[in-house]
This record gives C-alpha cells, structure tokens and sequence, in this order.
C-alpha cells in the first residue's frame, strides 16, 4: 500500500462519523429548536374573553299569532340579564336610520322575531341587529310545541345569543363618527354687542 492510499484510506474513514455527528448534531439541534418554539406557541395570548353584554336594547313587537308570549320571555330574558329593554319603538326603513336611531337613543341593538306553525306545531325565530352597522348579526330559530314553545325560548335564548349581544356592545361602546354633520343655520351678520349710553 502506498502512503498516498493510506491517506485516502485515513481522510476517508473519519468522513462518515463527522457526517453522523453533525447529522445527531443537527437533529439534536432540531430538538431543541422545536423545543424552544413549543412554549412560545403555548405562550401566546388568547383573544381576551368578552365582557358581559351590558347596555340598551329595543326589541320590537314579534309577528305572528301568539308572538306576544314570545316577546314577553324574550323580554324577560334579556332583562333577567341586566340588560335595559325599551319596547316601545317602531321598527324604521334602512340600515341607515337604524344607525342614527342607535346613536341617537344610545342603543347597543335591536330584537325583533316571528313566531310560525301550524297546528300544534311552530317555530320562532329571534333576530338581533347591530346597533352599529343597522344590519342583522344573528338569529336563531326554536321548534316545538306550540304551547310550550315561548318557554322554551326564555330558557334558551341568552345561551345562543349572548356571545353576540357581547361582541355588539364592544362595538357600540367605541366612539363612533357622526355620519351626517351637525345641521347649521346661518342667521345673517351678528349683530355689535356695545353697552347702551
């Protein structure tokens, strides 16, 4: 053997375990590295948990035959809340004049419903409407027995729909623009204000 052979042999036979030992290094190293991005995922902030829905609502008289019984637990319900009920608005045209009937009134929402069936049958269904945007945001809808229908409403509701009647009072409660500017009337040049001799 030459010594030219006996140095390739020598440089040769090292090669693969420094190769091994970076390749454990390397995996060790990913360990590691995982390790480290494990509690900085289990470390980030979850969105905070919503505060309690508190504020003003308007619901609206429910459509259909025996709506009134709905209305009243839905009423009840809210209220049992703590949350302050006005009942005696009409409900208005667009999206638009809901906004401005929100501000105006310090409304965080609307409730209106509707109660259907036939027979022994029925279902109700409560909307909710943003007093922010004027549009609906959610609704859910009860099925049963006519006469034990607007019980189980008032049992039900405030499960369904206080996560949204809480994301709706987050939002009323942040300022909120005026859409339309204050209304100004221009009554001619003011008058001197000097004292009388």
């Amino acid at each position: 053997m030459t010594a030219v052979g006996a140095a390739l042999l020598l440089a040769a036979a090292p090669a693969p375990a420094a190769g091994a030992g970076k390749r454990k290094g390397r995996a060790g190293g990913g360990a590691k590295s995982a390790a480290r991005v494990q509690p900085k995922e289990r470390a980030q902030p979850k969105d905070p948990p919503l505060p309690a829905p508190q504020g003003k609502l308007a619901v609206f008289t429910f459509e259909g035959e025996g709506a009134h019984r709905v209305q009243q637990q839905v009423v009840s319900s809210l209220r049992a809340k703590g949350l302050k009920v006005i009942t005696n608005l009409r409900p208005v045209d667009s999206a638009e004049q809901y906004r401005e009937m929100a501000v105006t009134l310090n409304l965080v929402g609307y409730v209106d419903g509707e109660l259907v069936g036939d027979g022994e049958q029925a279902s109700a269904t409560v909307y909710v409407r943003s007093g922010v945007t004027g549009l609906r945001s959610t609704s859910t809808t009860f099925a049963g027995e006519r006469r034990t229908l607007p019980a189980e409403v008032g049992k039900g509701l405030w499960e369904r729909i206080s996560p949204d009647l809480a994301r709706l009072c987050v939002e009323a409660a942040k300022p909120r623009k005026a859409e339309r500017a204050p209304l100004r009337i221009d009554a001619g040049t003011p008058l001197a204000n000097s004292p009388r001799d």
